[in-house]
């Protein structure tokens, strides 16, 4: 397994052209039943805007499976490793989760360009803070369901990947290999994602000034992003350096 996913990895790397066929979107609902009707397959859940697509990539290309309901890499593939979901209605209960979350800020501040919002619209960054909130209260604190949870952090991901995504292997019974680790975040790059996601270009943004933008947005008003999600649930601080 681990020698086909490095000759893919460098085929990806030296080949352009294999960038063409970008992703394909799972369909078969008697394929998806198949697996989520089994009460021990992963749900992989995370709030949007939290690095999901990334996070998907490099799983897809470390496992040499995909996710229900998208396929980056093996699109023909008829065996899953996790079924994506946001969860935006807080209705999933399962017993095998992982779950990804990011600090807020930028979360809240990716969001409102997603939906083409005004970042400076309190309504609406007391809206999308007070939903994020609820999310991470429920996955991170409240549920009681699963049985079997790795939590994962964006952050710490970005500052350590092998430390955080080892917990990923883990969670599937394996040893992390750390040279495949390194050859697909190598190739996992921010154009990267981009590339597989022009089924949404929101997913990425394409601006010149987005970071920059962001950081303002940060200044002005991440006391306030804060301040909503910790309002909701005090207890979420200890999910969160500062």
């Amino acid at each position: 397994m681990i020698g086909r996913a490095m000759q893919l990895v460098k085929q990806l790397i030296t080949d352009p052209s294999s960038y063409q066929d970008l992703s394909k979107r799972i369909r078969d609902e008697k394929l998806i039943q198949k697996f989520t009707s089994d009460p021990d397959f992963p749900f992989f859940v995370s709030f949007p805007r939290t690095g999901s697509h990334w996070m998907r990539l490099m799983m897809e290309l470390y496992f040499e499976r995909p996710s229900l309901v998208r396929a980056f890499y093996f699109k023909d593939s008829q065996d899953f490793m996790t079924y994506h979901t946001h969860d935006l209605d807080l209705d999933v209960y399962r017993k095998n989760v992982i779950y990804l979350y990011r600090d807020p800020v930028p979360t809240i501040y990716s969001q409102l360009n997603f939906y083409q919002e005004s970042t400076s619209d309190l309504s609406r960054i007391e809206y999308w803070s007070t939903l994020y909130a609820k999310h991470l209260s429920k996955w991170l604190i409240e549920e009681t369901t699963s049985e079997k949870k790795t939590i994962l952090r964006y952050e710490n991901l970005k500052k350590n990947i092998a430390d955080e995504f080892s917990k990923v292997t883990a969670h599937f019974g394996q040893t992390l290999d750390p040279q495949i680790l390194q050859d697909i975040q190598q190739q996992v790059s921010k154009e990267e994602v981009k590339k597989k996601t022009y089924h949404d270009p929101r997913v990425i943004s394409r601006s010149d000034n987005y970071e920059g933008t962001r950081e303002q947005f940060k200044e002005q008003y991440g006391n306030q992003v804060y301040e909503y999600v910790f309002n909701h649930n005090s207890k979420l601080k200890d999910y969160f350096e500062f």
